[in-house]
């Protein structure tokens, strides 16, 4: 999971910062649908990676043995709602991007 953050971060930095300091250049030759397609295809492939790493630590909680599962982390780890997490980054991420177009298209 720590392997997507780090990419979702630069790329949406990129963006940001290409908003920010792109100015009139932005509109030129194709820039904005460059832009635009590069953050919307980043974020489907990360939100896919991340999905597949909450889906794998999902399936590692239902696979602990009776130690782990006694264990305080074992406990937390069995009663964490994996299944809202899997919803939450990709709708934080479509509002990130629906953002970042509104004010690269504005």
């Amino acid at each position: 999971m720590q392997s997507v953050i780090l990419p979702f971060m630069v790329v949406h930095a990129v963006v940001l910062l290409a908003i920010v300091f792109g100015g009139s250049r932005l509109q030129a030759d194709g820039v904005q649908l460059a832009l635009a397609t590069f953050a919307v295809l980043a974020s489907i492939w990360l939100s896919l990676v991340a999905d597949g790493a909450i889906a794998d630590i999902a399936a590692g909680a239902k696979d602990m043995d009776d130690e782990m599962a006694s264990s305080h982390m074992g406990q937390n780890w069995a009663k964490a709602p994996f299944g809202l997490f899997r919803v939450i980054g990709p709708v934080f991420t479509v509002l990130l991007l629906v953002a970042e177009l509104m004010a690269l298209y504005a």
